[in-house]
């Protein structure tokens, strides 16, 4: 009976605090989790485009921003030198600080004027390259680029459909699917370091994880992670808030 006791309060203490190690008994969050593609949902910003010979001005949530002048001279912005240039149905820019390239983005419209892409390769100074296309559909205006979009589908090139999750004392190594290598956090919230961001990890309780992407103090991204009953699956939902807004939810198996 002693001995019953004591292997239940043992797995309890793991499943509730998840900073203690048991005999036989692994952290439930802990393991390779492969994405469901087919639960995927993805609600995303609405946004207009109002072009003229010179270039093209972008307003999300009714707030306008700089003039993108494209001349293919380079011009001088808050993020760095940006230069753009007219290309096909669209546009194409390369963004540039300290004499290295950040960003490169390929603005372009379907041929039936239907669908808007957006191809952003990025160049961060501590990963390897990556790209980020976003699709958009056309909700009015026209003819091509000008008028009002919405954003429908965002494919990421280092998105490798697994989520690692390695819980170690008060400490959580996560290595989401567009991730290069395992972050570590404290699960308390504190915010860690990376690139220009902070990260932080919250457990919120036994099974849901909430964290959050940093900018100057400014949240950019919100992910909540909640853990099945039965340690089977994770469901996440990914917010980010305005002038971008959008919701993501995916389902995640243990693999």
């Amino acid at each position: 009976m002693m001995k019953r006791f004591c292997v239940s309060a043992c797995a309890l203490i793991c499943l509730v605090a998840l900073n203690r190690s048991c005999v036989a008994q692994a952290n439930p969050w802990d393991g390779s989790w492969k994405v469901d593609h087919s639960s995927v949902k993805f609600s995303g910003s609405t946004f207009s485009v109002a072009t003229d010979a010179d270039g093209f001005t972008v307003t999300r949530g009714g707030t306008a921003s700089p003039k993108v002048v494209c001349d293919g001279k380079p011009q001088t912005t808050p993020d760095g030198m940006l230069t753009c240039t007219k290309s096909g149905t669209g546009y194409a820019i390369e963004l540039g600080k300290d004499g290295k390239t950040v960003r490169k983005t390929m603005l372009s419209v379907s041929a039936d004027g239907k669908t808007r892409t957006t191809k952003n390769e990025r160049f961060p100074s501590d990963a390897k390259p990556y790209t980020i296309t976003t699709i958009s559909k056309r909700v009015s205006g026209g003819p091509g680029m000008a008028g009002e979009w919405t954003e429908m589908k965002v494919i990421e090139s280092q998105d490798t459909g697994i989520l690692a999750i390695n819980v170690t004392g008060d400490s959580v190594a996560l290595k989401e699917t567009d991730n290069d290598k395992p972050i570590t956090c404290k699960l308390d919230g504190t915010e860690t370091k990376i690139g220009d961001r902070t990260m932080s990890v919250k457990l919120a309780d036994p099974h849901t994880l909430k964290v959050t992407y940093s900018l100057a103090g400014k949240v950019q991204r919100e992910n909540t992670f909640v853990l099945s009953a039965d340690g089977k699956m994770i469901t996440e939902t990914d917010v980010t808030p305005a002038p971008s807004p959008s919701t993501m939810s995916v389902m995640f198996h243990k693999s």
